[in-house]
């Protein structure tokens, strides 16, 4: 038995994404390390003497591992779908693709340092609200060599089929502390090092959701072709602003009651920095921990069942058609509780080291910059991943008023990524433009990944 669909171009849009799950510039930039604490918490009050504002400042990225532009290209230039197009796809998609899209918008945040008498900083505060939107959605290779392929390179294996998404929409309202004391070890070479730890405490305000905790539909086929088990084993949850998101329902109920966000929750964001040397600085953060509780226009679909297919019997008593038992596998069971949808937890680690140190109204900053983040996720989940990704920058700052800097990410959904970044001071106000992958402005075979983010702000 065989199963012959080419369905499989549909896939293809997806080249149009591009990757970055993680906003490397804005480490990178120390004009922007404020708003970089939301990734890396110990850097909060850095570059600033008093209070920074920061405004509307929009970082959007997308993200695919598919294909990439250069494979459209191919397919537009030749003007049809052919075997060999189709195969040479096949091969370059991994196990699990991957397909992520994202926003991290500050709407109003505000920083401030209360400092000693000789100017040294004391604690460091940020607040203010962001909103944030995640998207990754995952799509098995062995379903796309089924539907393209059939069943029979599948003979005496068992493999999972079905995609998996999950959308988180919220609003942010944060409250961030960073302290900072000296330690002296004098038995050592480190005469004196100073440490730094930071939190932020995080207010969640759940938009809209779909959460997929279990997504598993296996198929086992009989070496010799003579059956097929399936097993469905699937949970998801919805919930939206608007009433219940069914697909039996209508949009004449909606009013403005049905606006109301349908979930709260916390997260929670801590970390530490260690000044080792005057010029060499290591950070350590876990981001994204808690969760937001969904209550209000929620659905459940779930189904836990299984089959095996041999036929379909037409001979039966009854006359009827087992094939019915298969839309019983699939078909869910629908409910209205609430549920709970994760943040997508990560880990990262980071390095700085700076040459050349000046200060400028009582700021210290370094001429050169080096820098590196290594960002590790713990499931393949929103934005974050199994699939660790370094990434390694350098920033020129000339008299702390222009800081421009290239910086290259290896791993994560893209093998490579090539990225920019420019900052600028003009009198009180900040403002730049950064991009943490370039490189398919320059060749279409890297076009998997691009972002771009924009900061404007003033300080005081």
């Amino acid at each position: 038995m065989k199963i012959h669909l080419i369905p499989f171009a549909i896939c293809l849009f997806v080249c149009k994404l591009s990757v970055a799950q993680f906003n490397f510039s804005q480490i990178q930039n120390q004009h922007t390390h404020n708003l970089a604490a939301a990734q890396l918490p110990s850097l909060l009050g850095d570059d600033i003497r008093t209070c920074e504002v920061h405004l509307f400042s929009p970082y959007i990225g997308f993200a695919n591992n598919f294909i990439s532009a250069y494979d459209l290209q191919q397919l537009s230039s030749s003007g049809n779908l052919s075997n060999t197009y189709i195969d040479n796809i096949l091969n370059k998609i991994p196990k699990q693709g991957s397909i992520w899209a994202g926003a991290d918008i500050p709407l109003l945040n505000v920083f401030f340092n209360i400092n000693k008498k000789n100017h040294e900083r004391f604690l460091s505060f940020g607040l203010g609200m962001r909103e944030k939107i995640d998207f990754n959605f995952t799509l098995n290779k062995d379903l796309l060599s089924l539907l393209y392929k059939g069943n029979k390179q599948f003979a005496g294996q068992t493999v999972n089929l079905a995609p998996s998404l999950n959308f988180l929409f919220y609003n942010e309202y944060f409250l961030a502390a960073a302290g900072q004391f000296n330690l002296s070890l004098p038995a050592t070479k480190l005469k004196l090092i100073t440490i730094k730890p930071a939190v932020r405490l995080r207010y969640l305000k759940g938009i809209a959701s779909i959460d997929m905790p279990e997504a598993n539909i296996s198929m086992y086929t009989d070496p010799e072709g003579r059956f097929i088990d399936l097993t469905t084993k699937l949970q998801v949850n919805m919930a939206a602003s608007v009433d219940t998101p069914d697909a039996e329902s209508t949009l004449g109920n909606i009013n403005l009651n049905s606006l109301k966000g349908p979930g709260k929750g916390f997260g929670l964001d801590i970390g530490v920095g260690v000044t080792l040397l005057e010029n060499l600085q290591l950070h350590a953060a876990m981001i994204d921990m808690g969760s937001i509780h969904f209550t209000r226009n929620t659905i459940n679909y779930t189904k836990h069942a299984s089959y095996t297919y041999d036929g379909v019997d037409f001979n039966q008593d009854d006359k009827s058609v087992r094939a019915a038992d298969l839309e019983n596998l699939i078909q869910p069971e629908k409910t209205y509780n609430s549920y709970r949808q994760k943040l997508p937890t990560r880990f990262v680690l980071s390095g700085f080291y700076g040459l050349g140190k000046k200060t400028k109204r009582a700021v210290p900053y370094y001429k050169h910059n080096v820098t590196f983040t290594y960002v590790q996720g713990f499931r393949n989940y929103l934005s974050a991943t199994t699939q660790p990704a370094l990434n390694i920058g350098y920033a020129y700052n000339l008299r702390n008023l222009v800081n421009a800097g290239l910086g290259f990410t290896f791993g994560g959904l893209n093998k490579i990524q090539g990225g920019a970044q420019l900052g600028l001071r003009l009198g009180a106000v900040k403002l730049g433009f950064a991009s943490n992958n370039l490189l398919p402005v320059l060749t279409s075979k890297a076009g998997r990944g691009t972002d771009f983010n924009l900061y404007l702000g003033f300080y005081f």
